[in-house]
């Protein structure tokens, strides 16, 4: 009877003991918990005002491809990467698309939660860690996102857990986090083959982070399993398409990129390419036409005999490239400016954003959602109410470029603070970190200036990586 009376005031110390814990957990990051709240709460109005959920062309093709594999058939898009569809399968088989913007609302959640984790993990102070999430946790544009079916939020988290792996202070730093980082950054690739520049940030924290004795092992595990995804998809597109690729319409992406500025003056080019120079001034030039519209000339012209379309395409956009090299720096500079910009614009290639902005309306588009009906799924439907609060809401609060230029400033002062004095070893990993996030907030906006358009879903990854790296350059230079 003893032994069970001792036994029963164990069980009620111990559950004693994590209630006190979690209540001294809740005091100390309540500030973080109701925001966490709130935006769950604005999530579910999201999702009650666009039902089951928001389709872009793109989706098609993804739900198109996870009922493909769900059927057996595994030939991999040609055109966009199909890590997405994989993990769509579920769907696929559920058949109901109403839990796709649910766990992709999670995700979203799931990015404020690292976010705030990795910040307190550094010293930050829980209400400026706090502070940091409100882009995620608010942003009409992390919101939208969400909601369609489209790669953009699980790319982020994928990005954002890999980083933190890797950054997190350990007392023991095993090669086992840059094994998971690489991963989990390769898994990204399968999703958008533009994550590919990710490596080379992550490399970067290695050398710099690791003692030079255990830098061969652990880059080795950082490139070896981010090359296990990356390599194992190149396979299994080439067994799909008989070439080592991620697409098969790069020519066609990087024709589009081009296109808004080329100029075939003094430029010698095979007959058969000629008909590719845009014939519009570059001032009337939208690239999106050149990329799509079926009456753009990279889908009007003829490719000889033998010669693929892409080909043809890719041949004549690098020609372009190598002839107006200063032209080329100077859209991929704008691209990247821009995204700093005060208002949420159509941007230097005039790309209207309309889709990524809250309407009281359904975005029109008879195509997809006939597509997507031919899976058994249905259009898109809203309700009114709730979309125009949305619509307000979307207008007047959203984070504004500046803030996010200014946060880069403060990561870069962090970085120069860091070089300029040597301090504690905490100090020193908080210097490692804030490089790791700040040259991942810069890369990551690269390749989509280098090789598409300006588009705002380019930018989400911003809404993350930048108050991180801004954080931790406060902290270097109050420290």
């Amino acid at each position: 009877m003893d032994g069970l009376d001792r036994g029963a005031g164990a069980s009620s110390a111990a559950e004693l003991s994590f209630t006190e814990r979690a209540a001294g957990g809740l005091r100390r990051h309540w500030i973080f918990a109701a925001l966490l709240v709130l935006a769950a709460a604005l999530r579910a109005i999201v999702l009650a005002a666009y039902h089951p959920a928001l389709i872009f062309p793109d989706s098609v093709r993804y739900l198109q491809y996870a009922h493909n594999f769900t059927a057996g058939l595994w030939s991999a898009d040609a055109l966009r990467q199909s890590g997405y569809s994989v993990l769509l399968i579920p769907v696929a088989l559920l058949h109901d698309l109403w839990l796709i913007p649910v766990a992709q609302h999670l995700a979203g959640l799931a990015t404020a939660g690292l976010v705030y984790a990795v910040l307190i993990r550094f010293g930050v102070r829980a209400w400026l860690a706090a502070a940091a999430t409100i882009p995620v946790l608010f942003d009409p544009l992390q919101l939208v996102l969400e909601q369609y079916v489209l790669t953009d939020v699980w790319t982020v988290l994928l990005i954002l857990a890999a980083l933190a792996v890797l950054a997190w202070p350990r007392e023991k730093q095993g090669w086992l986090p840059a094994a998971v980082c690489g991963l989990l950054l390769g898994l990204a690739v399968t999703f958008r083959d533009q994550e590919l520049i990710m490596i080379v940030p992550a490399a970067l924290f290695v050398l710099v982070a690791v003692r030079p004795r255990r830098r061969l092992t652990r880059l080795a595990a950082l490139a070896g399993c981010f090359l296990v995804p990356v390599v194992g998809y190149l396979g299994w597109f080439d067994a799909s398409h008989g070439q080592w690729n991620f697409t098969s319409f790069d020519g066609a992406f990087l024709y589009g990129r081009v296109a808004d500025f080329a100029s075939c003056q003094g430029l010698n080019l095979p007959t058969y390419e000629k008909p590719l120079c845009p014939a519009q001034p570059p001032a009337e030039r939208i690239a999106d036409f050149y990329t799509w519209n079926p009456q753009s000339p990279q889908w009007t012209f003829h490719p000889p005999a033998g010669m693929s379309r892409d080909a043809v395409v890719r041949d004549f956009s690098l020609r372009i490239l190598r002839h107006q090299p200063l032209a080329y720096a100077e859209a991929v500079a704008s691209d990247v400016l821009y995204g700093f910009s005060p208002v949420r614009g159509a941007g230097p290639e005039r790309y209207s954003p309309a889709y990524l902005q809250f309407q009281t309306y359904v975005r029109p588009d008879r195509q997809a959602y006939a597509s997507i009906g031919a899976l058994g799924y249905p259009a898109p439907a809203l309700e009114p109410g709730l979309a125009a609060f949305l619509t307000g809401y979307g207008r007047w609060f959203y984070v504004p470029g500046p803030v996010f230029a200014a946060g880069l400033a403060l990561a870069l002062g962090g970085l120069v603070a860091a070089k300029a004095r040597r301090r504690s070893a905490g100090d020193k990993a908080t210097r490692d970190a804030g490089l790791l996030f700040t040259a991942s907030a810069v890369l990551v906006l690269i390749p989509p200036a280098a090789f598409a358009t300006f588009d705002w879903r380019y930018q989400l990854p911003q809404l993350s990586l930048i108050p991180v790296a801004a954080l931790l350059g406060v902290k270097r230079l109050s420290s």
